[in-house]
């Protein structure tokens, strides 16, 4: 049997968290498999990702180091936390290296401490809308996004969140002809905007269009947003999410502006 079909990874719904449970050898060759499988759940954006540790092996001179570098690569538009759970009888070494990523990531020595720790999660604001693939849900999600950004008083960038949120369901609704679901967390003075559908087409930005109804072009997000990006999702779609510093953003009217006198 190969290393990698020594790991064998599954999880289950408890709540609205995900609990993944990785069973077998986790060294070089099964590192890439499992870090994949996490980057999926976070992508279905649960409430939390808790992953249980009892059933993992560690090979000679591999580390636990996988999960703090999954957590910060999700921080970057997720909030949504990862949380560790050793299991009691476990080897030395996954003790000792649980102490040292504990700096990082919450750790738990059962399963039920681990659910209860998400009834006080980091202070944040979530929201979302599902929409259908229809010419009107672009209409839709503006609105949303406007009235959101107002009520959590993120006025300053509630023109990009729109023009932001208008482009990624309006990609949605031209080529992945699915429903969508529109997310916006407000964290640390970041506010995500975050659409998921059911295509595993990603994204690729093309020139803006300016005879378009609906936008002017993925370059609009990457224009607007601090950082944006595309994961895949368990379900075989794809979540589109983009960011934004509450303070010092560009205006989208300026920028469309340019965009139309071709400047």
């Amino acid at each position: 049997m190969s290393l990698d079909k020594a790991l064998q990874l599954g999880s289950r719904t408890i709540g609205d968290s995900i609990v993944v449970r990785p069973r077998g050898v986790l060294d070089v060759a099964t590192a890439p498999r499992l870090r994949t499988y996490l980057l999926k759940a976070v992508a279905d954006q649960p409430a939390a990702v808790i992953v249980t540790l009892q059933d993992l092996v560690l090979a000679r001179a591999f580390t636990l180091s996988i999960f703090t570098a999954v957590a910060r690569q999700a921080a970057d538009w997720s909030g949504v936390p990862m949380i560790l759970v050793i299991g009691p009888g476990h080897g030395s070494e996954v003790q000792r290296q649980s102490r040292t990523i504990a700096r990082f990531l919450p750790v738990h020595t059962e399963l039920a401490g681990a659910l209860a720790a998400i009834n006080s999660p980091p202070a944040r604001q979530l929201t979302r809308l599902r929409l259908a693939p229809s010419p009107h849900s672009g209409g839709v999600a503006r609105r949303f996004v406007s009235s959101t950004c107002e009520l959590w008083r993120c006025e300053d960038v509630s023109e990009d969140a729109v023009a932001i949120a208008s482009e990624l369901i309006g990609n949605v609704v031209r080529h992945a002809h699915t429903d969508a679901d529109l997310r916006l967390e407000l964290r640390r003075e970041l506010l995500t905007v975050a659409v998921t559908d059911g295509s595993a087409l990603f994204p690729v930005p093309r020139p803006a269009s300016t005879t378009r109804e609906n936008g002017l072009g993925l370059t609009i997000v990457t224009t607007l947003a601090s950082a944006w990006g595309a994961n895949p999702t368990s379900a075989g779609g794809k979540v589109v999410w983009a960011t934004l510093r509450l303070q010092g953003s560009a205006t989208t009217a300026a920028i469309i502006n340019r965009r139309r006198n071709g400047q």
